[in-house]
């Protein structure tokens, strides 16, 4: 920007007008304007440049794993790698379903890592040049490397421009790491999409990827529509103040909102929720119907699950044991409906069901939006 004012500052000062010392006459006018005009010409079309990239350039395609169910389809091996491909997708922008197809299609979900005919490798199958950056020196027509370079280096990637990725941050970039690989099929797939473009079009992203349209692309397209189903914006329910309902049968709440006394790191501390005491493996309702967008494991929370409701409202369920998980991220739930059971996993001291309430990323008091039902509160 700097540089730009002082070029700017610099034609200015030659379109000053000349001083009124003599008359320079007819040449001098016509010098004049042949100096000047140059400059002229280069801050207009720099301005008329700028002016079409703000007008006409389109931002990376994005993709919201909110945007697509799960389905019945999916199948149980690929569930694992469910948070990789959707973080991967989310970064990147291409629709996490598309990454657990490919993933599917060339090393059936990690269970088949030997490499190809051609010598791709790795949970997505890389060829060593794509991986590394084709202009790396040597190496065979169809991209493979010999086996002393390592193409795990981060410094090689970044010299020669590769699609290598160190997604774990683990100082490598992995092709047999699914962290690693799925992240950089995404980012090759985000690099060869032309923005409004269908993904399984001919000469298209995945196509670049794998140059057989009916044994390849085709293949890519069926499991991929298998596995996820778009969700219907228009379906969006009106979620209001009063309308969410209590997530378990009765209970007691022992612990509120706001500051308290941490009952392990035996510190005041702001708690985000309430806690209700329940006995284990109780039923938990959703509060509301909605997509479920985490159902993870975690340090302190122990297994959660977070629901988006739409209007800004998502809920926050935590300390259930994995086993006791009825859903999974990317499945859309009723209200009423049981998704999982009570635990005591996490920072916990008891069985109980920690229960946050956010609107638009702001912790809320869940009692402002449900009452207990047949309940007592400890004052």
């Amino acid at each position: 920007m700097g540089a730009w004012n002082n070029q700017v500052k610099q034609l200015q000062r030659r379109m000053q007008p000349l001083p009124p010392k003599k008359n320079v006459g007819i040449k001098g006018v016509v010098g004049v304007v042949i100096f000047i005009l140059p400059g002229v010409l280069f801050v207009f079309i720099l301005l008329v440049t700028n002016l079409f990239l703000t007008l006409f350039t389109t931002p990376p395609p994005m993709s919201s794993y909110k945007d697509w169910e799960i389905t019945s389809d999916f199948p149980a091996v690929g569930q694992k790698y469910l948070p990789i491909y959707q973080e991967a997708g989310q970064k990147y922008g291409v629709p996490w379903h598309i990454l657990a197809a490919i993933h599917k299609v060339e090393t059936d979900f990690g269970r088949n890592l030997s490499k190809s005919s051609v010598n791709a490798e790795g949970h997505m199958q890389f060829m060593d040049k794509t991986w590394v950056g084709w202009s790396y020196p040597g190496g065979t027509r169809l991209g493979d490397l010999p086996d002393h370079v390592d193409v795990t280096n981060l410094d090689l990637i970044k010299k020669y421009k590769g699609y290598g990725v160190d997604a774990d941050g683990d100082g490598v970039a992995n092709p047999y790491d699914p962290v690693d690989a799925i992240h950089a099929a995404a980012k090759y797939l985000a690099a060869n999409y032309q923005d409004g473009e269908d993904w399984f079009a001919r000469d298209g992203a995945i196509w670049q990827y794998n140059h057989d349209y009916e044994n390849y692309v085709l293949k890519v397209k069926s499991y991929a529509e298998s596995y996820a189903m778009p969700v219907q914006k228009g379906q969006d329910i009106e979620v209001a103040a009063g309308s969410f309902i209590w997530p378990l049968e009765g209970g007691r709440i022992t612990s509120k909102f706001g500051n308290r006394f941490h009952p392990i790191k035996k510190v005041y501390q702001y708690h985000s929720g309430i806690d209700i005491g329940k006995p284990a493996n109780s039923p938990i309702f959703a509060s509301h119907s909605g997509v479920v967008i985490e159902s993870r494991s975690s340090t302190g929370y122990g297994w959660k699950i977070i629901i988006d409701h739409g209007n800004g409202y998502q809920t926050l369920y935590a300390h259930m044991e994995d086993h006791d998980v009825k859903v999974r991220a990317g499945q859309r739930v009723q209200k009423g409906d049981v998704i999982a059971l009570v635990g005591s996993n996490g920072w916990s001291t008891g069985p109980h069901l920690h229960f946050e309430v956010r609107l638009n990323d702001q912790l809320l008091d869940p009692l402002t939006l449900v009452q207990p039902t047949i309940t007592t509160q400890r004052e």
